[in-house]
Formats: structure tokens, C-alpha cells, sequence
């Protein structure tokens, strides 16, 4: 099977059926089918060849469904990656990777030349909104045809590689499969009920699996619509829930505070039939809160990269069960295990792992990595978890040192590689702390080689900058005498998440 014949049924059995939208226009299925196949011809001729990569740096735009669904149609695999991330970021994911395409943003240029310096077959950049005739994306496609004869892939190919950092800070390749993704959002569909008549509103980024897998991919096997808009606002998202009576809403925590935050929620009349959250841990009081002005239940699920990405999920007939991300969805089995990998019984905390057809590969290029997280098909979440006797799965903690703010997991250590670069900086850490919007917060302790240079928290900031996309430039900054350390050197985050909560 290929990912991206779900287009192509639709353009066929209902081709006038509206499949993506913005605010100011309108795509068919049809329309779309024939966007997608002018790119695939386009990379084919250009050298694209089944199993190279597609590096996109392409923010919430039709461009970016355009050539996610042509790299994969002609055997390719994508590589979706944050339209913010600096030449730092991108140079990294470049080199190990090894692009033959590389697709972004006029806002991105400043990366192209890193990208060509690493990447040793790339046969072309092309920019979707370009000044330049020679690199515009248009000039790229046009004359080609509208009909392609898609890659005859096996359904256990890789079609995605999800760049997820790993606890090393380094990020890590998750390679998704052609039936992995299928099957994860299909099932999705099917318990949450989709049908052609819904509508989804994505605010948040498509290089990230939640709104990519949960929201786009769920909704275009239904034959429903995607709506697609730059970013969240809470007004705007407010507006638009309501003129154009989106019943299919996903958000993190941090943006259902937000909307119940705005008074405008009060007066909204909402079409919502579907609202879901996860990303990250969800405050009763959200829950609770939701329900009451809203009328519906806010269904909590839980899922990783690793797993295309839903492992849990609350179905909306079910008994919902505050604190719990819901039973494992159709076709997953997920256990608690303890450290030997022995299954724990009800009640007993432990690792939660995941096996099914949703599991990743792999992690590209990182044959121990895989080894490690993957063992006899069961993949290690690294989350501690405990089940009940119905079923259901409630997550403890998380992997150790990750934050997660606004739904985007970041992990100190890469913040803090970037802190030790400034010359003045003794020592580094970087935890994360509550925040009654994001869920968590970024704040840095530092100690400085010379106190009789005091570095400013904007000075810190602005040099954070240089290297790290704006989620994460830490919002706290706070300097020490001396970091507190265990009797072998290594720094007590321990101690630095009692001092913030104190």
C-alpha cells in the first residue's frame, strides 16, 4: 500500500468534496490529487528516486500537504521539521539524513546554504514562497502533469522520518511506516467516529505527529475537511470554531486554558462533536471546566512519535475517568512492565510499552538506539504508568528531564549544550517548571566563569536565540554561586526543581 492513495480514492468516489481549506480558499480532493501529482512528476524528473529524503521546512500551508503526500506517492520518504529551527538545527538533521530535496519557507533561506554544505546528493532547494524565479517552488512544478502512477510500496516501508529528541538531547530519526500511519489514524477515525461530514481545525504544526497523524491523516481517510491555519490565536480559533462549525478540535493542555481563559468562549456557539487533548499531563481543573461550559467531555489520550503516534485514548461513549489517558485503541497492546520486563499487575507502577503496527522501524541511522528501545517488537516508552482493572492507563511520570511546554516535548540538555557555548558560562542546567498556561516553563541556572561579568537575562536570551527555535528559549533565568551536585560532579536537578517550587 501507498500513504497516499487515500487521496486518490476520495478524488475518485467524491471529487467535488471539499478536502483542504484556509481562510480564503478551497481545495477539492480532485483539485488536491492533482496538486500532488504535478509535484511527485516534478520530484521524479528531478532525480527522486524511491527511498531518498524530502526535507521540508514547511509551516501549516498547503505546500506542505502538496509535497508531504508527493514525496511519499513516489516512494520518497519525507522528512518533516519545524519551520523556526535555525541553521543550527537544521544542519544536524540534514547531515543525517542526507536530503536529495530540500523544500522551505522565504523565512528559512538563511538555512539553504547549511543544508547544501552537509547534504552530499541533494538535487535541488526550492523555496514555496519565493522572491527568486530560479528556486520559486511554482517554477519548480509548472508543465507537469496532473496524473502520476504512485510507487508500488510494501506497507511495512518507511514513509516518515519524525525527528524526536532523545534523552541525550541529539535528536533522533523515528522512521514511520506507509501501514503504520494508515492503520493508527484509521483506527482513530473509527473510534472517535469520523465521517466525510466533519471538519478539523488545525492550528498546530503538521511536522508535529499529533496534528499530523490525529488531525490531517484521520480526517482525509474519512473523506472529511481540513481547515489549516499559520498558528494559534486564541480569538481567532474562537472565530473560526464558529463560523465554520468545526465539530473535530485537538489541542495540548495549554490551549484549553487558554480558550477558557478568553470570556469570549462564554458566547461561542459551538458545532464541536470532537475535542482531545494530551501532549501532556491535562489539570483536572481543564477537564472539569470544559465539561461545564462547553457541555461535552475533553477526551484525554496519550501517544509518542515512536508510535505514529496514539497508544491511548478515551472513545467518546466511554467512561471517562479523570487522570486516566484511556484504554490501549484497537489493534495496540500496551503493558506495564517492571525493570526486568516482567508484566506488573493492576495497580503497580512501572514502564509502559507499546506493540502494534504503529510502532516505528526504528530510529534512522541509530542501530543501538533501536535496539535499545525496541526489544521483541515491545517498544520502551521510558514513561512510568500503572493500569486499572478496566483498562484504563494513567501515566505517572515522564521520561526523566523532558519538558513539555505547549504540547512540544524539549529536552534540556540541547538548551544547555547552547548555554556552555557562551564564554562566560561556568556551569548549566536547564529544568522545567509549572505554568498555569504552557504546562511548563523553561528556566536555566547558571554559575559564570568571571562574576565580574554579569550576563543579563535578555543578553542570555538573545544568544539562546542564535541557536535554538523560539519554544526553546527558557523564560526563567537564574544565576547561582555554584550549581548543588552529587558527590561525582553530576548536577542535582532534584534540587533545582525544590528550589523553583519553593
Amino acid at each position: 500500500m501507498n500513504l497516499a492513495s487515500i487521496i486518490t480514492e476520495h478524488s475518485i468516489s467524491s471529487p467535488n468534496k471539499v478536502a483542504l481549506m484556509n481562510e480564503d480558499r478551497l481545495i477539492s480532493y480532485l483539485q488536491l490529487e492533482k496538486f500532488i501529482n504535478k509535484v511527485a512528476n516534478a520530484m521524479v524528473d528531478k532525480g527522486v528516486k524511491p527511498g531518498d529524503r524530502v526535507l521540508l521546512q514547511i509551516g501549516n500551508k498547503f505546500e506542505f500537504v502538496y509535497n508531504f503526500f508527493a514525496a511519499i506517492k513516489c516512494g520518497a520518504i519525507v522528512v518533516p521539521v519545524n519551520p523556526a529551527f535555525t541553521k543550527n538545527e537544521i544542519s544536524f538533521i540534514a547531515q543525517d539524513c542526507q536530503p536529495s530535496l530540500y523544500i522551505c519557507e522565504e523565512t528559512a533561506r538563511q538555512n539553504i546554504e547549511v543544508v547544501q554544505n552537509v547534504s552530499k546528493n541533494l538535487l535541488g532547494v526550492y523555496v514555496i514562497d519565493s522572491n527568486q524565479v530560479a528556486d520559486h517552488f511554482s517554477h519548480f512544478i509548472q508543465n507537469y502533469s496532473e496524473t502520476f502512477e504512485p510507487y508500488k510500496t510494501n506497507a511495512d516501508d518507511v514513509c516518515e522520518i519524525l525527528y524526536t529528541s532523545g534523552t541525550t538531547g541529539k535528536p533522533k530519526g523515528a522512521m514511520l511506516t506507509h501501514y503504520g500511519l494508515y492503520s493508527n489514524a484509521k483506527t482513530y477515525k473509527e473510534i472517535l467516529h469520523c465521517t466525510k461530514e466533519d471538519k478539523s481545525l488545525i492550528y498546530a504544526p503538521l511536522f508535529h505527529s499529533a496534528s499530523q497523524t490525529n488531525c490531517m491523516l484521520t480526517m482525509f481517510i474519512a473523506g472529511a475537511t481540513n481547515m489549516v491555519i499559520p498558528k494559534f490565536s486564541t480569538e481567532k480559533v474562537l472565530n473560526l470554531l464558529e463560523k465554520e462549525k468545526i465539530t473535530f478540535f485537538f489541542g495540548p493542555p495549554s490551549v484549553y486554558a487558554m480558550l477558557l481563559k478568553h470570556p469570549k468562549i462564554y458566547e461561542t456557539k459551538l458545532s464541536l462533536r470532537i475535542a482531545f487533548t494530551g501532549a501532556a499531563p491535562v489539570p483536572a481543573e481543564i477537564l472539569n471546566r470544559w465539561k461545564e461550559i462547553v457541555g461535552f467531555e475533553l477526551l484525554e489520550g496519550y501517544g509518542l512519535t515512536e508510535c505514529s503516534p496514539i497508544v491511548c485514548n478515551h472513545k467518546p461513549e466511554d467512561v471517562k475517568k479523570v487522570g486516566s489517558i484511556g484504554p490501549a485503541i484497537p489493534g495496540v497492546q500496551v503493558k506495564i512492565v517492571d525493570e526486568e520486563g516482567n508484566e506488573l499487575p493492576f495497580g503497580e507502577k512501572g514502564e509502559l510499552i507499546v506493540k502494534g503496527p504503529n510502532v516505528m522501524k526504528g530510529y534512522w541511522n541509530r542501530p543501538e538506539e533501536t535496539a535499545k528501545t525496541i526489544k521483541d517488537g515491545w517498544l520502551y516508552t521510558g514513561d512510568i504508568a500503572y493500569q486499572d482493572e478496566d483498562g484504563y492507563f494513567y501515566i505517572v511520570d515522564r521520561k526523566k528531564d523532558m519538558v513539555i511546554r505547549g504540547g512540544l516535548n524539549i529536552y534540556p540538555r540541547e538548551i544547555e549544550e547552547v548555554l556552555y557555548r557562551h564564554p562566560n558560562i561556568f556551569e548549566a542546567s536547564v529544568i522545567g517548571v509549572p505554568d498555569p498556561i504552557m504546562g511548563e516553563e523553561l528556566k536555566a541556572f547558571y554559575s559564570l566563569k568571571d562574576t565580574s561579568k554579569p550576563i543579563t537575562k535578555e543578553e542570555l536570551s538573545d544568544f539562546c536565540k542564535k541557536y535554538l527555535a523560539p519554544y526553546k528559549i527558557p523564560k526563567y533565568f537564574e544565576q547561582m554561586d555554584e550549581l548543588p551536585k552529587t558527590m561525582s560532579g553530576k548536577i542535582l536537578k532534584q534540587k533545582l526543581r525544590a528550589l523553583s517550587h519553593s
